[in-house]
């Protein structure tokens, strides 16, 4: 029981707000990901506007082959990525934990306000079980920041991927 008496409950908060700020962090970066292939998309149109001689009409020659094998590849991972930033931004969990009045997610079980305020200041008003449902919620955010930035550290790799391989096409378009 001493061993309680050593850490605060701040420092519960401290890691949660630690958590929350990881998951918000992910999702900018995922956000910045996709806004990387818009530019990527607009910079393509306008070029593919401008280009009075249509350098890259197909003809199905050996050349052309290559280009469509690197177009392919680029898209492939153009989708992955992107799918890997929608997954950091609207994610879907597998892990369970026990009803919180104090996580967010969890108001929604709690029937009224009575119900919820009873379950709340049973809660505050012991310290142990507040350590616990604190603990639950250190667990819940870390498990959200871990699967979101692993979804978008995904999505950066596809991206770095995508942009060697579209470099590629481009150079194998105008250099054939």
């Amino acid at each position: 029981m001493s061993k309680l008496k050593n850490i605060d409950i701040e420092d519960y908060w401290n890691i949660i707000n630690y958590n929350y700020s990881q998951i918000q962090f992910a999702e900018v970066k995922a956000t910045a990901v996709i806004s990387i292939y818009s530019l990527i998309f607009g910079l393509g149109y306008t070029l593919d506007i401008l280009d009075e001689e249509n350098v890259y009409s197909f003809n199905f020659s050996f050349g052309d082959a290559i280009h469509l094998i690197l177009l392919g590849v680029s898209l492939f991972f153009v989708i992955s990525s992107v799918r890997r930033c929608v997954m950091c931004i609207l994610p879907r969990f597998n892990f369970s934990v026990k009803k919180s009045p104090l996580f967010f997610g969890d108001i929604n079980k709690y029937k009224d306000f009575d119900t919820f305020f009873e379950s709340l200041n049973e809660i505050l008003n012991d310290e142990n079980n507040y350590r616990k449902h604190l603990t639950q919620s250190v667990y819940a955010t870390a498990n959200i920041a871990s699967i979101k930035f692993f979804n978008v550290n995904k999505g950066l790799r596809h991206l770095l991927k995508s942009i060697i391989f579209l470099s590629l096409f481009f150079i194998s378009i105008y250099a054939v």
